[in-house]
């Protein structure tokens, strides 16, 4: 299972060449996101004119119906407990339970824009947009 971050998100619902690049290698791969990562859509969507929010809700609405959506539940929250009892470079909260969903759920790789950002030592490979190709 392949997931895509926010930021990677962005990129497909714009039509982004960065992320379809991405998505020609994966072909055949079953794409998948977190709750944390539509809500922080949702989030960008309230944030956006309100004269395109519809239209853009509809959009994350249709996604959401495309790819697999992965829940933030007991399984994340005590691997998201164990890893906070390790100590180590962690990210905010909503990056954890982001990275926990993915971990538990099996994921292989996360797309995202900044590696950085996202701290830790995961089961999962994490692959950055391509910060040369055009958005």
């Amino acid at each position: 299972m392949k997931a895509l971050d926010t930021p990677a998100l962005v990129d497909l619902l714009e039509g982004g060449a960065r992320i379809r690049k991405v998505l020609r290698r994966w072909r055949g791969e079953e794409l998948a996101t977190t709750e944390v990562n539509l809500l922080e859509l949702a989030w960008l969507v309230g944030a956006s004119p309100s004269k395109t929010r519809a239209g853009r809700m509809a959009a994350v609405t249709r996604l959401r119906r495309r790819i697999s959506v992965l829940p933030i539940d007991t399984r994340v929250g005590e691997e998201a407990a164990r890893r906070l009892l390790r100590g180590g470079p962690l990210p905010g909260t909503n990056a954890l339970s982001m990275l926990c969903a993915l971990e538990v759920s099996g994921c292989d790789e996360l797309v995202t824009e900044d590696s950085r950002q996202l701290p830790g030592k995961w089961r999962f490979r994490v692959t950055e947009l391509d910060k040369r190709a055009p958005k």
